[in-house]
């Protein structure tokens, strides 16, 4: 989220299902949004393509542009699902800050979700982002290091550590690429219930579980059409799914990898489960041709998760900058 102060601009609604308008907002939202960071990801044109020419039936997305003088300088979207939070971004290009554009994308997309949600989330990784929310009334609900790994990783020595060596003794981790096998789905969609419920959110309000097997089949499918190859492993101890990790690389913009949830059941932490599941993971991203060419893996991890951010470390993730995650009640006008 970034700010600005008060200055004319005409606020226009985006069609996404015109493709010009569609694209040249994505490219406009993500400008201003990665502006200054290092190795940012941003959605291809192919993936946000795939993402609106097939929504999801129950969820609002509102898609705005900022105007000024003809050319496009700031831009804002919001999804919601009936009864979550709405999830905004707000961006504004650097040389068109502190003018106002950001106050009045704001204001409109309070007016556009009006009697659609009652709380809103919006994602900044800017010190000017978070002064901008807290100004709009919202309060800094959970903070996340962004940590990038370079690459390529040097897996044999990864692999051939003391650590690796001791880790996880007794448990087996298997690892598939795409959707969940069948007879792995009962334990994917348990583990990421838990996941949904044990994920640090500090004071976020958070939305309600999805991981039922329909609504993971859902969208596995919906995540292959917009380009993304699913990298997955659980990890058993004889007879009981006890851990599970992913990672995503997107087809169209492999650049920059996304190592997603790691959970260790509470019951089997501190075994080295979680270091099996993530160099299990490295090795069964080696067969995704597409990963070949990725420059870096990132991964979030809350500040005050230390046993993960120590597992990162050790497998040669730094940190890169800080996630701010700030949350409101929708006021209109």
């Amino acid at each position: 989220m970034n700010h600005g102060q008060s200055t004319p601009a005409r606020i226009i609604p985006v069609d996404p299902a015109d493709r010009e308008s569609l694209l040249a907002w994505n490219a406009v939202l993500g400008e201003g949004f990665n502006a200054g960071r290092e190795a940012a990801w941003w959605a291809s044109e192919q993936t946000i393509l795939a993402r609106f020419g097939d929504p999801k039936p129950e969820r609002l997305s509102v898609l705005l542009v900022a105007s000024l003088d003809g050319e496009m300088v700031g831009a804002a979207g919001a999804d919601v699902d009936p009864g979550d939070p709405a999830e905004v971004e707000i961006s504004v290009l650097p040389t068109h800050r502190r003018r106002g554009i950001g106050t009045a994308l704001a204001a409109a997309l309070r007016e556009t979700l009006a009697g659609h949600a009652e709380v809103v989330q919006a994602e900044t990784y800017s010190e000017a982002g978070i002064s901008f929310a807290l100004a709009h009334g919202m309060r800094i609900g959970n903070q996340e290091h962004r940590l990038l790994l370079d690459l390529p990783v040097d897996r044999a020595a990864l692999l051939g550590s003391s650590d690796a060596v001791r880790a996880a003794p007794g448990i087996e981790v298997r690892t598939w690429r795409g959707a969940c096998p069948e007879d792995l789905i009962q334990d994917w969609a348990r583990l990421s219930t838990q996941m949904e419920a044990d994920v640090p959110m500090g004071d976020l309000t958070r939305p309600a579980p999805r991981s039922e097997v329909t609504e993971i089949r859902r969208s596995e499918q919906r995540m292959d059409a917009q380009g993304w190859t699913l990298v997955r492993g659980l990890a058993y101890d004889p007879g009981t799914a006890v851990g599970y990790t992913e990672i995503f690389v997107n087809r169209h913009d492999p650049e920059i990898l996304t190592q997603d949830d790691t959970l260790v059941d509470r019951a089997h932490r501190g075994r080295g489960i979680g270091r099996a599941l993530k160099l299990a993971n490295l090795e069964n991203l080696a067969g995704v041709p597409e990963a070949e060419s990725a420059r870096w893996i990132q991964t979030y991890t809350a500040l005050d998760n230390t046993p993960m951010l120590a597992l990162n470390r050790s497998l040669g993730f730094r940190q890169a900058d800080v996630l701010s995650i700030l949350e409101g009640e929708l006021r209109a006008g």
